[in-house]
Parts: C-alpha cells; sequence; structure tokens
C-alpha cells in the first residue's frame, strides 16, 4: 500500500513502503518532456536531463559517478514524451545520503560551458545511433506522420542543430518555467517508511526547489488524419508502423485496450505473432504496442521484415485486423490474456524500480495513487464484449497512420491497411 504527501507548494511525495526488501528507488518526476517544447528548443528536455550529472557546486562529474557506485548504487535519469526521471536504487543502509545527493544534483547542478560542450557531443553520438536504428526511427516517422503539427510528433532527442547551440541559460530558462515544485513528484519504493522519506524531502528537497507555479495550458487533444510516410534508408531489414489513434492515458478503457493488445500481438502466442512470424515466416519481429498519453493516444503495430516481404507481410497484418474485427476474440484467448496482465503486475511488485516507476507516472500525470490491487480488479472487470467493442472502434481505416523505414519498395502500406 502506498500513501501521498501533498506539501504547501505544491510538490508531492508518494511511498510504498516495502520492509521485505533490502533496497530502495528514489525517483524525481517533472513534468518536462518533448511535448512542452517549441520547435525552437526541440531536445531541451532531453540536453537538461543528460547535462544536470555534469558537475555541482560540490561535485565534478566524477565526484558524482565515483559517489554513487562507492554506495553500489544505480543512478541514471531518462525523458519521455511527457516526462522526465532522475532516479537511484540503492541498498537502504546508503539510501539517506544517495537521496541527499540526487535531491542536491537535482537542485545544484552548475551547468559549466565546458561541460555542456562535452555533453552535447555525446548527445550528438546518441542522435547517431539512433539513425542506425530502423525501428527508432521508424516510431519516431510514425509518430511525426499522426501529430505532423503538434509538439506529439516532434522526436525526443530533438534535431542536431538545437543540440549544438543549447546554452547554460537555455537549460535554466526551460528549468524555472517547467522544474518548479508543483510539477515534480517524488516517488519512493522499497525499506523505506513515509515518515523517514518525508523528513529527507524536507531536509533535502522541500525547500531548495523552485516555488513558481505552473501557469502553461494543458497540452490539447490532437486531432489525427490518415496519412502515410516513408523513409528510404539502405537497411538490410525494413520498418513498418500501423498506428491507430486510441484512448489517452487516464481513459477508463485502458485495462480493455492492455488486454486487446497483448491477445493481438503482445506475446509469442499472440495472433500477430503466431499468424505473420509463426505460421508465415514474414517477419522476426511483430507486435502491437498501445501508447497513451494525457489527451491522445495510439495502438502501434509494428513488424521488422525483409523489404521484398512488405506488401505480403502487411497484407497478412490487415487479414487478422479484419478477422478479429469481424469475428471477434475467442474465450479462451481473452482469459489467457487477462491472466498474463495479472501476473505482470503482480511480478512488478517484486521490483522497486518498477513500483516507482508506476507510481510516480500516474501521481504525476493523473494525481492518482497506484495500486497493484485496483489494476488487478479493473483487468477482472474487462468482459469479452468490452475487448470485441474496443477492436471494432479502433482499427479502422478512416484515420489509420503508416510509416515504413527501409530499402526501396513498390508496396503502398497505406493504401494496404486502407484496403485500396
Amino acid at each position: 500500500m502506498n500513501r501521498s504527501i501533498r506539501y504547501d507548494n505544491g510538490l508531492r511525495l508518494v511511498v510504498q513502503h516495502n520492509p521485505a526488501v533490502r533496497s530502495v528507488a528514489v525517483g524525481l518526476w517533472v513534468g518536462a518532456g518533448s511535448v512542452k517544447e517549441t520547435e525552437q528548443n526541440n531536445g531541451i528536455s532531453h540536453f537538461t536531463e543528460h547535462v544536470m550529472f555534469k558537475g555541482t557546486d560540490r561535485y565534478t562529474a566524477f565526484d558524482i559517478a565515483n559517489e554513487f557506485e562507492s554506495m553500489g548504487a544505480m543512478i541514471n535519469a531518462f525523458t519521455g514524451k511527457e516526462g522526465t526521471c532522475y532516479y537511484v536504487k540503492s541498498v537502504d543502509e546508503y539510501a539517506e545520503k544517495c537521496f541527499a545527493m540526487l535531491a542536491h544534483i537535482f537542485t545544484r547542478s552548475s551547468f559549466d560551458a565546458d561541460e555542456l560542450d562535452k555533453e552535447r557531443k555525446v548527445i550528438a553520438e546518441e542522435i547517431n545511433m539512433t539513425e542506425d536504428s530502423p525501428e527508432d526511427i521508424c516510431y519516431d516517422v510514425l509518430a511525426n506522420t499522426m501529430y505532423p503539427d503538434a509538439s506529439l510528433g516532434r522526436t525526443i532527442l530533438g534535431p542536431l542543430e538545437n543540440v549544438r547551440r543549447f546554452t547554460r541559460y537555455d537549460v535554466l530558462a526551460y528549468m524555472d518555467e517547467l522544474y518548479n515544485a508543483d510539477n515534480i513528484v517524488v516517488s519512493v519504493a522499497g525499506n523505506l517508511s513515509m515518515e523517514e522519506a518525508d523528513k529527507w524531502v524536507r531536509r533535502y528537497l522541500l525547500h531548495e526547489i523552485r516555488q513558481n507555479r505552473i501557469t502553461a495550458p494543458p497540452l490539447a487533444a490532437v486531432a489525427v488524419q490518415s496519412r502515410g510516410s516513408v523513409r528510404i534508408k539502405d537497411f538490410e531489414q525494413s520498418n513498418v508502423g500501423i498506428s491507430y489513434p486510441s484512448l489517452p492515458f487516464h481513459d477508463p478503457r485502458i485495462p480493455t485496450q492492455n488486454v486487446f493488445g497483448i491477445l493481438f500481438g503482445g506475446g509469442m502466442s499472440s495472433r500477430l505473432f503466431q499468424r505473420i512470424r509463426e505460421q508465415m515466416g514474414l517477419a522476426y519481429s511483430v507486435y502491437s504496442s498501445p501508447l497513451a498519453y494525457k489527451n491522445n493516444g495510439n495502438f502501434n503495430i509494428l513488424l521488422n521484415i525483409t523489404p521484398a516481404n512488405t506488401e505480403k507481410a502487411v497484407r497478412a497484418v490487415q487479414k487478422e485486423i479484419d478477422e478479429i474485427v469481424a469475428n471477434g476474440v475467442t474465450e479462451e484467448e481473452f482469459t489467457k490474456a487477462k491472466i498474463q496482465l495479472k501476473s505482470a503486475l503482480v511480478f512488478s511488485e517484486e521490483s522497486v524500480q518498477n513500483m516507482m516507476t508506476a507510481q510516480g507516472k500516474l501521481l504525476l500525470f493523473a494525481d492518482e495513487l497506484y495500486s497493484v490491487d485496483k489494476r488487478i480488479a479493473e483487468i477482472e472487470a474487462v468482459t469479452l464484449q468490452d475487448v470485441n467493442a474496443y477492436a471494432r472502434e479502433t482499427l479502422t481505416s478512416d484515420r489509420v497512420c503508416t510509416a515504413y523505414v527501409g530499402k526501396k519498395t513498390s508496396a503502398d502500406v497505406l493504401r494496404i491497411v486502407q484496403k485500396q
């Protein structure tokens, strides 16, 4: 069971105390991601996350890495479309010192110009690495196809030209706008009580963070029109993305979507995997992947294929879509999918890092406490009729978007899934 506190300045703390483990995971979640960016500063969220660890008024970049590793701790961060998380995982013996250091870095990073120059080279290499990953490119192309005129369609890494010109001033201005108390959640999971975590927040963090209130309006829902994109690149294998507008993060039908996602393309016994890979041998990788944001969502199907098999593989996927929309799912695969989802939730409780992530994300985005028992009850409440209705309503050709990344092909992916 977890508990939460909202402080007077808007900062929120959520704790799941688990005395059965000897570790603690702490995450500082900020509502700052690529959806809050413009074309001019696209990539600043990810850039800020990187340079946060490059030194403070007390520690050099080496000191930071050395101190955490001397305690056997794991320190890292990640940036998404709608949020950034800085986290540390340690044994309980060193949890307070790790918390204090993470809070210090978070509030006192110096953003030295020389260190920023070094790190921008690292980020440039990360961007170059993405350019060598067909699947990563496909996801980015697919997002831009669905949301071409909105921040949701931009990449998290940003364009190289932006990364090359970001300065300390840009980082500080961005943080002044979004790294404020009412836009931050402290998420703790593991062998640490709420009472102790509260003391640490008050001692090391509460009075160090910005007190400004977030005034920017929330991102509005983005309308999606059917379109397709092609990026020709000389990869040995091609990637295809097919995406349908779906449910936002807090929609009550998300459990239904999750059940459908598992049985349709979420595992080795799913329809897509069995038909496209196992029976037809057309793809090395084929899966479905629902993504949910605050006001938008999409249900994605991804394939990794030989370019010559593009048309045959996409037509096979479309045939499976037509079949499940027309005839629905079976009781057996429906029951199995629910069991898989419930098992995954139970397994997640055994990882303090997973729990820190789940509860931090939910409190930040929905202002709601995370509960495995509640999630299981929601899955139990999903009916076969719910799943069939979701499939019929979602897998329609009127707003479907597609992306193809790979060698030149004569196959028109969009026309195939539009059944033209």
